[in-house]
């Protein structure tokens, strides 16, 4: 059997190398395919012309209030400034039913202009796009749809012309766009659109006072600039324009006006890659140092088997095998080593990219475009072939075959190559600190995350149901809220005779979602206003979300009414902090925007998420500006989506459900990047132990078959075993100090750089520290004792 099968045979060293280097080169591949999906030109035309208008809302000491915030009349006029963009459209994401069965799907409806298609060159499979005309109120109601659409819910292969009912409003097809994924995601990561109409029908008749206060984040422009100098000046000029029409507007709604909208052109591909590019910069650097500290960690165990081989090699020699035949049949064994290792790490990376694109589908957009270049695979290849014949050379460079007698007695001095004391020792403190360092920051990822995903949500989400109906009139009118008024009261008391439902009360938006704010001062004159979140409730939302009191109490029925303009308040601890008030200051008068005396009558715990974190809130009682309820299942019980249907269409067959959120999957989605953080600080920490347990293996190995000829006379003249494992501790412990000294402090530079310098992360370090030095220990004494041992063979 020639030389290489034998190697390939040992089965234990064979199966640590490809584990450590396939992991070691899966990660580089993931790094490629993630920096190439960050950095890859978008696929539209002139891409590098393509840009958005961010649009925040500011108070008046420049503090963002809303970011991304834009209303439809600023999305609508610079849209048709020629001289801001050379083609642009404003985008509209909303929702809708589709009219016609019992439960009525949900459709994505995109509100666009004509030219949105044509800027990111979208297909067209059928009929033709709509028009829209540049005057409010003469755009024709046509639609195009998608195909997965038009397959899924509409009938008959005569598409065009049929008549679609969305809400109350009828729209005539007139084209059928192809189901990919060329579409923007704007606004919702990998959502497709499943209808396109005319932006000109978001808007109506005219253009509103209302319309200009109507920011909100699901409003964009996006369009192609020219290549002006003049563009950011006329930019300037139409915000000083518009913020006047949005001051002008907060005067005539009687509010103070101390908001304002700031414009910035940014480029299109920073808001569709932009989240993924900041954090390509320390992935691709983790993936090559772990590449190098495998590379490290794989040589060293590989040069440890190699010089105990070193017999061996010698006796092949004087038995008549050339120099050349021993390296080729060493570059065989490794190289295939390699080559299976960067075989699986293909896999791993492809099985990689595809639990990431399920765990990041929500947040990061286009997700769908990423795969592993083909390219990137070969060069892996490439790179692990070069890699395989370094190895061998360095290894060969460090025996000498020149006196093979003393090769085969064991003994002489400088009976072998060996590397300068400092490499050794400096290899050797190189892998403790970075280990230390990498299991230190490892165990923080895991007590960091760990503690999110413990933390409570300040709710009991289990059986809670969020029901928002569906909606197209918001009038204000006597009338308008007093036929919502009655029908919530009905469609209230329908569900709390429900059988399998504990209790329910009216909530305009769900826990956790942030639509509307709410500025509070305990001034009358406006001074130092708190910008809250503003959560509008009814009787018993506290009961049914289970919320805890720390001070006061909830609304009553007498509290809510159509006419009420809202006299009481309820703020969470973050709000109460805010506003340095505690426990004691209820029953205080606070102001609301309108500097009108508001009375506090609750304190209530903070609700939380990982991905929203704590934000201060305000409740106030339900002003029935629409009809959503939250509502509590009994234990062990389920609502589904027609259960609820039938039942409000009961009571009234107009009534159709827009939703209904299970707040459970809900909050496991907001947790979802806490979730992932956190099993990917074990994954680290379990890799991290493993690579250093190889690589102090295989260096301190090699060093102790160094010292094994020291060893053997100190044993000769007298020496116990005990003792020289005493003083190779001593020796290893002189470095061990001040290599932990320096990782401990850069680790803490690493905290602070990140702003996660804490207590806790002082503590990990210092366990990781000890821990790492066990392992040199132990190490050690192993190796050593198998060397110094004169029992063990030489």
């Amino acid at each position: 059997m020639k030389y290489w099968h034998a190697q390939l045979s040992r089965a234990k060293l064979n199966v640590v190398l490809v584990i450590l280097l396939s992991l070691s080169f899966a990660a580089l591949m993931m790094s490629v395919a993630l920096s190439w999906h960050a950095y890859q030109p978008l696929p539209y035309p002139q891409s590098d012309k393509l840009m958005w208008l961010r649009s925040d809302m500011v108070d008046d000491e420049q503090k963002v209030v809303m970011a991304q915030a834009m209303s439809t009349p600023v999305a609508w006029q610079l849209a048709q400034d020629k001289q801001v963009f050379e083609q642009a459209s404003a985008v509209f994401y909303s929702q809708g039913l589709l009219r016609g069965a019992l439960v009525e799907p949900k459709v994505s409806t995109t509100y666009v202009h004509q030219e949105f298609f044509s800027l990111f060159d979208m297909s067209l499979k059928r009929g033709r796009w709509f028009s829209q005309s540049d005057t409010l109120g003469e755009t024709l109601n046509e639609a195009v749809v998608s195909e997965c659409f038009a397959q899924q819910h509409l009938s008959g292969d005569a598409l065009i012309g049929q008549t679609l009912q969305l809400d109350e409003r009828y729209f005539t097809i007139v084209g059928v766009a192809a189901c990919d994924d060329q579409e923007p995601q704007l606004f919702q990561s990998n959502q497709g659109s499943d209808v396109f109409l005319p932006f000109a029908l978001a808007i109506g008749e005219g253009i509103s006072d209302l319309d200009h206060l109507a920011v909100r984040s699901d409003v964009f422009l996006v369009g192609r600039v020219p290549k002006s100098k003049d563009v950011e000046l006329h930019l300037a000029v139409q915000q000083a324009n518009l913020q006047s029409a949005f001051k002008q507007a907060q005067i005539q709604q009687g509010l103070p006006g101390r908001v304002e909208l700031v414009f910035a052109l940014q480029p299109l591909v920073n808001k569709l890659k932009g989240q993924l590019k900041t954090t390509m910069h320390w992935l691709t650097f983790a993936s090559v140092a772990l590449l190098l500290i495998t590379l490290v960690n794989t040589f060293s165990l590989y040069l440890l088997d190699f010089k105990s081989k070193q017999t061996q090699l010698a006796l092949a020699i004087t038995m008549g095998a050339k120099r050349a035949d021993l390296k080729r049949a060493q570059w065989c064994y490794i190289a295939f080593i390699f080559l299976l290792s960067s075989a699986i790490a293909a896999v791993i990376a492809q099985g990689g990219l595809g639990l990431f694109r399920v765990w990041t589908q929500a947040s990061l957009a286009h997700v769908t475009w990423l795969s592993v270049p083909w390219w990137s695979i070969l060069s892996v290849i490439a790179f692990s072939q070069l890699c395989a014949w370094v190895f061998v050379s360095l290894a060969l460079s460090q025996v000498s075959f020149r006196d093979i007698r003393s090769q085969l007695s064991g003994s002489g001095k400088g009976q072998t190559k060996q590397l300068p004391n400092w490499v050794g020792q400096s290899l050797l403190g190189t892998q403790m600190g970075i280990g230390a360092i990498t299991m230190g920051l490892a165990f923080w990822l895991l007590s960091y995350f760990g503690g999110q995903l413990l933390t409570h949500s300040g709710f009991n989400a289990e059986s809670l149901y969020f029901v928002e109906l569906q909606q197209s009139d918001y009038a204000r009118s006597d009338d308008a809220i007093q036929a919502r008024y009655n029908q919530a009261k009905i469609n209230l008391a329908g569900l709390n005779n429900h059988p399998d439902i504990d209790s329910a009360a009216l909530a305009a938006v769900i826990p956790h979602e942030f639509v509307f704010l709410e500025p509070l001062s305990r001034g009358d004159d406006g001074t130092n206003m708190i910008t809250a979140y503003l959560q509008l409730i009814g009787e018993n939302y506290f009961v049914t979300t289970g919320q805890r009191f720390i001070a006061g109490g909830g609304f009553n029925q007498d509290d809510l009414s159509t006419t009420d303009t809202g006299q009481k308040v309820i703020i969470n601890q973050k709000l109460a902090q805010m506003l340095e008030l505690n426990s004691n200051d209820v029953g205080t008068t606070l102001y609301d925007r309108h500097q009108r005396p508001i009375k506090l009558v609750g304190i209530v715990e903070n609700t939380f998420s990982h991905s929203l974190q704590v934000q201060p809130l305000a409740y106030l009682p339900f002003n029935f500006i629409n009809g959503n309820i939250i509502v509590r299942a009994k234990a062990n019980a389920s609502l589904e989506l027609n259960t609820i249907t039938e039942l409000y269409k009961a009571h009234n067959p107009s009534q159709s459900i827009l939703r209904l959120v299970d707040i459970k999957a809900r909050m496991q989605q907001l947790n979802k990047s806490a979730m992932l953080s956190f099993w990917a600080g074990l994954a680290i920490a379990v890799v991290m132990l493993f690579q250093v347990v190889a690589g102090m293996y295989g260096l301190i190995g090699y060093l102790a078959i160094l010292s094994a000829p020291v060893f053997s006379i100190k044993c000769l003249v007298g020496a116990k075993v005990r003792d020289i494992l005493v003083e190779q501790c001593k020796v290893r412990a002189y470095l061990i100090i001040p290599v932990m000294i320096c990782a401990y402090i850069l680790s803490l530079a690493i905290g602070r750089a990140f702003g996660i310098l804490t207590a806790q992360l002082w503590i990990y370090m210092i366990v990781a520290c000890v821990f790492t030095s066990c392992i040199i220990f132990i190490l050690e004494l192993y190796h050593v004792s198998q060397q110094a041992n004169p029992k063990e063979p030489q």
